[in-house]
């Protein structure tokens, strides 16, 4: 009996030291609790509790893979009711927003569902709207309708809104995030437009009903290169003249973007061509149904001004040299901070074989974000960096010079943190590389990571004549986009200040 109970015993002391892994350097490593630790950095506001956990994992030699598994099993369990809520409020910045959500009953706990965003247009609401789109949607979406003040979903404070209840709603019900849709009508158009340009790769699709966007707005239509657009205007819209609609369709087809465009010729009886016809709506939903994110695209174009430098997939324009600011006044933020300045233009292509190319103008800093999907962590990377400028009517490309060429080390504070910004288990990148001027920095510390938000060549393009594709100007006087061609902005409150000389449209 003795012995049995010292074999039992010597049983359980083996099992024990077998659940902590010894590493090849004889260290003893740790016994850790993953899950727990990455539950407790995503929920920690402080930022030593954050670094704690990534030092513990770092010291347990937890590898990437591993922490992906984990984030990507992270399973929603539906904690709120299904079925229609209109009298819902979302809390933000000290202040409340009224909004309405529609969860299909039929779903089964685990299934993705699908998200609608939709944003409504002056005088109305989300709960106003929300029946008419569940019924659209064959209630094979969630829908969801957020309310703002006039809907200004221009102004930022709404932009921020907009965001935090789709990140909130994300968090709560198992939203499948490659199938996200934005889409408004009338004033909704426009922030369908605006959100969908300055964060695209958010969304599957947008979808701008009855309305459009100014030409000092257009240049930002460049973000759209991995971002189908589904386009519907009326020929006889009072509101939103056809040939706004016409030019953002002509630019994004120039540039041979994923556009589909719908123009009816039905007047209505309220507001003449200023509707959506019902007739629309099969063929809207049907493409909503075939369309799913993209990740990690080879190929990633942005324009930037001041108030927004975050990452679209892969690629970040961290710092512009004397970038505008142009922010639109709404409700919340009638005198909003503007400047004069000029507009940034990054180009990111993954040639292959570990080989990375950027172009780019008014350009101070980028970071770029690699994974195993992406990368051979096992062989050197290389970045080259080419700087474009205009010299009269002609387009300059710089020297390309090589700013990085090493191997990547994957860093856990990029991960989590990556992770912690946007909780998309399908946007993982394992390591960074900042280029700063003609020096490289490798950021790797959780300080740095704390602070972050986390192609056809341009002579192609130029030679079809691509008017706004990739408009870098400075605004506030007479100057040229980097195809030659002349524009003139402001930074002034009137959307509408903006006059371009474009030969092509």
């Amino acid at each position: 009996m003795e012995i049995q109970k010292l074999i039992q015993f010597l049983s359980i002391f083996l099992f024990s030291i077998s659940c902590t892994a010894i590493p090849e350097s004889g260290t003893v490593r740790e016994v850790i609790d993953i899950n727990s630790e990455l539950n407790l950095f995503l929920s920690t506001q402080d930022s030593n509790v954050e670094m704690q956990v990534l030092e513990r994992l770092k010291s347990a030699k937890v590898k990437h893979e591993s922490i992906k598994s984990t984030l990507r099993s992270r399973s929603k369990k539906f904690t709120g009711p299904v079925g229609l809520q209109r009298n819902l409020m979302y809390k933000q910045n000290g202040k409340s927003y009224p909004y309405a959500l529609f969860l299909p009953k039929s779903l089964k706990q685990n299934e993705k569902v699908p998200l609608i965003v939709v944003l409504h247009g002056l005088g109305s609401s989300g709960a106003n709207i929300i029946s008419k789109w569940v019924e659209r949607s064959n209630k094979e979406f969630a829908v969801l309708c957020p309310t703002y003040p006039m809907g200004a979903w221009w102004a930022q404070p709404a932009e921020e809104m907009v965001l935090g209840l789709i990140d909130q709603t994300r968090e709560q019900y198992n939203i499948d995030s490659g199938r996200i849709f934005l889409t408004g009508l009338s004033n909704g158009a426009i922030g369908a437009y605006m959100i969908g340009m300055f964060y695209p790769d958010r969304f599957a699709g947008l979808i701008p009903i009855a309305g459009s966007i100014t030409p000092r707005y257009m240049h930002f239509l460049v973000n759209l290169r991995n971002t189908p657009i589904y386009m519907i205007q009326g020929a006889h819209d009072p509101v939103f003249p056809i040939q706004l609609s016409r030019r953002v369709h002509k630019i994004l087809s120039d540039m041979k973007y994923p556009v589909l465009y719908r123009e009816h010729g039905e007047r209505g009886t309220a507001h003449g061509g200023h509707f959506l016809p019902e007739s629309e709506v099969p063929a809207m939903m049907e493409w909503m149904r075939n369309q799913k994110r993209q990740s990690n695209p080879n190929v990633v174009r942005m324009t930037r001004e001041g108030n927004h430098l975050g990452p679209i997939h892969w690629a970040r324009l961290v710092k512009g040299r004397n970038l505008a600011l142009l922010e639109l006044p709404g409700p919340e933020n009638p005198n909003p901070v503007k400047r004069d300045g000029k507009i940034a233009t990054l180009f990111a292509t993954r040639k292959g074989n570990n080989y990375f190319e950027v172009m780019g103008q008014h350009i101070i800093e980028y970071d770029l974000y690699f994974n195993t999907e992406t990368v051979d962590f096992d062989k050197p990377v290389t970045i080259t960096t080419q700087r474009i400028r205009v010299h009269g009517n002609k387009l300059i490309p710089g020297e390309k010079k090589t700013s990085y060429k090493k191997k990547l080390e994957k860093d856990l504070a990029v991960l989590l943190y990556g992770y912690k910004n946007f909780h998309d288990p399908n946007r993982l990148y394992d390591a960074r590389v900042s280029i700063l001027l003609e020096s490289t920095l490798v950021h790797s510390s959780p300080a740095d990571q704390l602070a972050m938000a986390l192609t056809p060549s341009i002579k192609e393009l130029s030679s079809k004549n691509v008017s706004v594709s990739v408009s870098v100007h400075e605004t506030g006087k007479e100057n040229k986009d980097i195809f030659g061609r002349e524009n003139s902005c402001t930074a002034g409150n009137d959307i509408t200040i903006c006059s371009r000389k474009l030969s092509a449209l």
